[in-house]
């Protein structure tokens, strides 16, 4: 008995010491700012009592972090009154949120970002009431005020208030973090501004230092507070995290030095630019060079001006921290495995944190693993269920950083550099044999060639190997995580895994090489010859209060240290791997060893019979790991939110919206309109910015100022419709409008605004109008001067499509030049080689070539003159340039693009493929940002990516014009840096053709009026008849066959037969891979607007076409319309042939039908269904496109990629032999299908 009871008393003893010493372990709620009772707090303002802070304006010289002196006074001072921090500054009762808090909301819901006792440094604060406190602020997007509270942190009363402080431009671009891309010479850069992308245009300028600049556009993510899966981090914790750009640096030249600064565009055309930094870009994979990582976990955030916020919680995190910064000269990469920050839901601690570690994370690439303390939270897919993540569940630290995973919610990854291979794991998923991320963790052992990349490196947060800490011994029973080891220790043992780290446990441990719990060799400073098994090291210790060990040493243990510090990764050559524990404190070496070994010792093989990777014969990698999408977190760029949010139905241009006809006049003589610069385009610019200034004596909020081109407007250029007798007083829509208390907060009382607009090179001079009345009674109260571009005939807007054989390329353009003032043509040639003249051909169209309205009446606007030319016998894959001339002296700049390879060519071949995208404009104006949401970011993604890009395909609803002319110049602006440089082939679809009784298909009004008469003649196809807009096209490898569902398809019709013909004639040996495309969903779609009509699909779609698809073997089917993202098993007559999958061999069984209409426009009319479709085997309900990649004759990439980020959520490969598509043998195989 009295064993037993001392046994007890030892247990009690070592839980209370596990429990204090590891408490950040085992809970999320010891955030020093947790404490602070917000929910109890009261106002008991004190008139005598006073808080000051100065200066009042930080960051005069562009820093990020600057110091303020804070003076206050309490007529009844206490030892617990304290000081808070205040983020933005007005923190009342106002901006509670009531869904939390019910109908009593309290007087406080936001936490404060830190704060400090009064006493702190005022040690006669208690008898005088008089106290100073000097404080850091970093940039943080908003301004700061600073509040005095008695009654402690359990029961606080407000007593008084500071003025405010702000930073000179709070939403600067700060805290930069770079990352190791999904290739070894990619860099990327991520950072945070208060910028949102319908503010600024994000982009990074860089190049080698003291060479020429370049510029990378960069992709915004953000989320909300209904992101977050709880409280704190949904209640009194949360605060917007602003907006976090990412752009990608790529074909990086290895270890070469690169600078680098952020900058933003704003709508006015000037920059916001942070200071320069740089970095040295990786080595390639084999690399010999000597190359330095440090690895390290938990470290957190710390106050240096020691208050009270981390200072006693991740006590050490600053002085890791500044040693790094002090060791940076001899570091290339650092890996922080998680537990990175421990916000624990008080999101302004991210940027405390990205603040901190900005010296590291600008100058080398910050890896970074997932913690509990990142993930965990009950019910949010987390393998535990546990509450330490604060209610943040991932999302800012999936949002803050960037990895280079497949999916970035699964935050597992590999990373290479130079001779060294990383597979960091994800411990708050599940990884045990079975999963998805057990299958990833063995195929990144087992693919590393070890001739090439002899480390190889497994790291992870928890402790999957072995750890002799008391909180495992006394909380687990266990010498690590359980079930952690089980199946891993198979893997780190058959892949020869030098080094397995581990973070979660605060203090460092190093064991011997060991296996199964034995020390397959014993514990040395020296490790020589071949792999015995894999050295485990935990090292946690990187900032966060200390965890202690057990009290009996296990035998494996060989070295223990209860202190603060990180390891230090030195591969000196392929055969010498340094290895360092450093303290945080000093940063002196406290421990280290060395391996010694060839990688034919790795492998125990002779140098004869050396394979070059490890024992890689793994062949069941789940590729479901690229196809799975990403949990939607709601980190989409703001505009994009509030555009969704909108729900503009899809049939609606937003001009439409203007009452034109019911103008009337209301001029007011001391209001007035002024527009800046008077000339635009004087350096050949074909777009400029223009400052518009306006006043009204009697401002409303509905005021709106409309764009109209031609400047003139008046009812003089009206046309009589019906009514001759009768003239409205305009009837001309402007060309885009917006409000004008757009960006001018004050305007309804002053009346004074300014608006930074955009133009675009349209052929006609410019005024501004404002009107009051708002959109559906206008009232015309002032008109600006004109301004004009320098030439406003200019040729411009060149688009590239392939001509009617596969060596051929036509360039089509617009100008103000109408044939009888000249003569237009192209010059040409092999980029470096001889100059040829092309001549062109004009086309236009006028008024009553449209068939109804707003396209005849109030849409209408000249299309100026549309150029053609034909440029023919051109060189496979040749690099050509072309400009564009009209008349002896007018040019456009110059352009380049590749020709086509020949029908059958063997070279990788790239096309991308969306539909339905429209346009937008980058100045925020009315005109498309509420209509095509997504159309930007598809527009500057598919540029970002332009150099892997051969050929783009627009299946259908183009521009969205809907009968407004002026918006298809718009749009060809917009993909001007596209259509300039590859093919860009359109398809028809009913937003540019359908009207009633004008032979479309569809008898509705979706074009506006337009019938397809701009679209056929502002884009070039090869089509036998342009009124009948369906064709084919080769493009080496590739036969596609472009249908137009405005025109009947079914059996017996011309278009029928021209399909059949299309899918009939293609040569599978030279052209294996057969496309078919259309607007409408003539295939399979699971939209609820096709459920409505009971047919998934568009009715009569594919009960005759299925045939032909299945006769003929067509890959893939795509179309558009429906406005989201969908691909099918392989299907035929509504049943999967084939389980969808991401892998397709072998002979063809059936058509996989794509649904890619996600490229732009509202998304709101394009929900799925609910019902379980057995076909359809993966949606997004999100922006993006498909890019189509054959790699050769036998293998065809297909990839879905997101508008928002370019990453690929969909992906899936077809390997097949065009024998295995005709299903016969070598000898008796046609060159043909079954063409009849």
């Amino acid at each position: 008995m009295r064993f037993l009871i001392m046994a007890a008393i030892r247990w009690v003893v070592l839980a209370y010491i596990v429990v204090i010493g590891c408490a950040t372990i085992a809970r999320g709620n010891e955030q020093p700012l947790s404490r602070i009772a917000i929910e109890r707090a009261t106002v008991a303002a004190v008139d005598s009592a006073s808080v000051k802070a100065q200066p009042t304006v930080l960051g005069l010289k562009g820093q990020s972090s600057d110091w303020v002196v804070v003076e206050f006074s309490h007529p009844k001072p206490s030892n617990d009154d304290w000081i808070g921090v205040f983020s933005p500054s007005g923190f009342s009762s106002e901006i509670c949120q009531p869904e939390y808090y019910g109908d009593l909301p309290p007087y406080l819901c936001t936490s404060p970002i830190k704060f400090q006792y009064a006493n702190f440094n005022n040690a006669d604060y208690n008898r005088s009431g008089k106290g100073l406190l000097r404080l850091q602020l970093i940039n943080q997007r908003e301004d700061f005020s600073f509040a005095l509270f008695s009654g402690g942190l359990s029961a606080p009363k407000l007593i008084a208030i500071s003025n405010k402080v702000s930073f000179q431009n709070p939403k600067a671009p700060v805290y930069p973090r770079l990352a190791q891309g999904k290739s070894w010479n990619e860099m990327t850069v991520t950072w945070t501004s208060g910028y949102s992308i319908k503010e600024a245009i994000p982009f990074v300028e860089w190049g080698h230092k003291g060479g020429n600049q370049m510029l990378s556009p960069a992709g915004t993510l953000t989320f909300s507070r209904n992101s977050m899966c709880g409280s704190p981090a949904r209640t009194v914790g949360w605060r917007d995290p602003g907006y976090i750009h990412t752009s990608f640096l790529k074909e990086l030249w290895p270890d070469s030095l690169y600078t680098y600064r952020l900058g933003h565009r704003l709508l006015d055309g000037t920059h916001i630019w942070s200071k320069s930094y740089s970095f040295r870009a990786s080595p390639y994979p084999g690399q010999d060079s000597v190359q330095r990582v440090v690895i390290f976990g938990d470290m957190g955030k710390a106050e240096i001006d020691g208050s009270d916020e981390y200072g006693n919680y991740e006590q050490a995190s600053l002085y890791t921290t500044n040693q790094l910064i002090k060791e940076l000269d001899s570091i290339d990469m650092v890996i922080h495995i998680g537990d990175l920050s421990y916000a624990n839901g008080y999101l302004s601690q991210w940027d405390q944190f990205t603040q901190q570690i900005e010296p590291i994370a600008s100058t080398v690439p910050y890896m970074i693993g997932s913690g509990n303390h990142e993930r965990d939270w009950p019910g949010s897919g987390s393998f535990y269920g546990h509450n330490d993540s604060g209610g943040e569940c991932g999302v800012p630290t999936q949002t803050m950083f960037y990895v280079p995973a497949e999916n970035r919610a699964k935050l597992w990854y590999s990373t290479d550099y130079g001779m060294f291979r990383f597979c960091i794991a994800d411990t708050e998923q599940d990884w045990r044999p079975g999963t998805e991320q057990y299958k990833f963790i063995e195929q990144c052992l087992s693919s590393v060639d070890r001739s090439k990349q002899p480390w190889l490196i497994f790291l992870a947060h928890r402790v999957l190997g072995y750890s002799s800490a008391s909180w495992y011994e006394i909380m687990m029973g266990s010498y690590g995580e359980p079930m952690g080891r089980d199946g891993l220790e198979e893997l780190w043992q058959k892949y020869k895994v030098d080094l397995a780290v581990f973070g979660h446990i605060h203090s460092y441990e190093r064991t011997c090489p060991i296996y199964q719990n034995r020390c397959v060799q014993d514990g040395s400073n020296l490790y020589t010859g071949q792999f015995n098994a894999t050295t485990h090291v935990i090292v946690g210790g990187g900032g966060a209060m200390l965890s202690p060990f057990r009290a009996t040493v296990p035998y494996w243990s060989f070295f223990r240290d209860y202190d603060f510090g990180f390891s230090k990764l030195t591969a000196l050559n392929h055969s010498t791997l340094l290895f360092e524990y450093k303290k945080s404190r000093d940063g002196k070496v406290y421990d280290h060893f060395t391996i010694s070994r060839d990688y034919r010792d790795i492998m125990a093989c002779s140098i004869d019979n050396c394979p070059r990777t490890t024992l890689a014969s793994h062949t069941n990698f789940d590729s479901n790991l690229r196809r799975r999408s990403m949990i939607r977190l709601w980190v989409v760029v703001t505009w994009l939110v509030v555009c969704a949010a909108a729900a503009a139905h899809p049939g609606e241009q937003p001009l439409s919206r203007i009452a034109v006809e019911r103008m009337v006049l209301a001029v007011n003589e001391s209001a007035h309109v002024k527009a800046s610069p008077l000339v635009l385009g004087l350096k050949g610019e074909t777009n400029e910015w223009v400052e518009v200034e306006f006043f009204n004596p009697n401002p409303s909020n509905a005021d709106w100022v409309g764009v109209f081109s031609p400047a003139d407007f008046s009812s003089a250029i009206c046309e009589a419709f019906g009514v001759p007798q009768y003239y409205p007083m305009l009837c001309t829509a402007p060309i885009k409008y917006q409000y004008a208390n757009f960006n001018n907060n004050g305007y309804s009382k002053s009346g004074k605004g300014k608006l930074k607009l955009q133009l675009i090179n349209q052929r006609e001079d410019f005024s501004f109008a404002l009107f009051s009345g708002g959109l559906k009674n206008p009232k015309l109260v002032a008109v600006s001067n004109k301004i004009t571009f320098a030439n406003p005939k200019a040729p411009v807007y060149p688009r590239l499509a392939q001509g009617k054989s596969w060596n051929e390329m036509t360039v089509t353009w617009t100008s103000g030049y109408d044939f009888k003032e000249a003569v237009p043509f192209v010059e040409w040639g092999a980029k470096g080689g001889q100059r040829v003249l092309s001549p062109a051909g004009t086309l236009t169209f006028d008024r009553n070539s449209m068939c109804g309205a707003p396209a005849r009446t109030v849409g209408w606007r000249h299309p100026g003159y549309i150029h053609t030319s034909y440029l023919k016998e051109l060189w496979p894959d040749s690099l050509l340039g072309h400009r564009l001339p009209n008349g002896t002296n007018i040019w456009s700049k110059s352009y380049s693009f590749k020709a086509s390879p020949y029908p059958g060519q063997d070279s990788v071949q790239r096309v991308v493929i969306f539909g339905d995208m429209g346009k937008a404009e980058a100045d925020g104006s009315n005109e498309f940002n509420d209509f095509q949401p997504g159309s930007l970011n598809t527009t500057y993604q598919i540029i970002r990516d332009l150099k892997n890009i051969d050929m783009v395909v627009h299946i259908g609803d183009i521009c969205y014009a809907n009968g407004y002319l002026s918006q298809w110049d718009q749009f060809t602006a917009q993909i001007e840096p596209i259509a300039s440089t590859v093919p860009y082939m359109i398809g028809m679809g009913n937003h540019e053709r359908d009207w009633p009784g004008t032979g479309s298909f569809y008898g509705n009004l979706d074009s506006g009026g337009e019938c397809g008469v701009p679209a056929q003649t502002v884009f070039y196809t090869p089509a036998e008849n342009r009124a009948k807009l369906w064709y084919a096209t080769d493009y080496g490898m590739f036969r596609f066959c472009i249908a137009n569902t405005e025109e009947d398809w079914r059996p017996g019709t011309e278009q029928y037969k021209f399909i059949e013909q299309c899918l009939s004639s293609v040569d599978r040996q030279k052209q294996p891979w057969l496309i078919f495309l259309a607007h409408r969903v003539l295939g399979y779609s699971s939209c609820t607007f096709y459920e409505e009509e009971g047919t998934f699909e568009e009715p009569m779609g594919r009960e005759s076409l299925q045939e032909l698809w299945q006769k003929y073997k067509v890959d893939l089917a795509f179309y558009g319309h429906v406005h989201n993202y969908e691909r099918t098993c392989p299907v035929y007559q509504s049943k999967c042939i084939v389980s969808g999958s991401d892998h397709y061999s072998g002979p063809f069984t059936a058509t996989t039908h794509v649904v890619v209409g996600g490229a732009g426009a509202g998304t709101s009319d394009s929900e799925f269904t609910t019902s379980n479709i057995k076909w359809s085997y993966y949606r997004d309900f999100d922006y993006g496109f498909v890019k189509l990649t054959a790699l050769n004759h036998s293998s065809l990439l297909f990839e879905y990629k997101k508008s928002s980020d370019g990453n690929v959520y969909d992906h899936f490969t077809i390997s097949r032999d065009y024998r295995d598509i005709l299903a016969c043998s070598i000898d008796n195989c046609p060159r043909t299908t079954l063409a009849t």
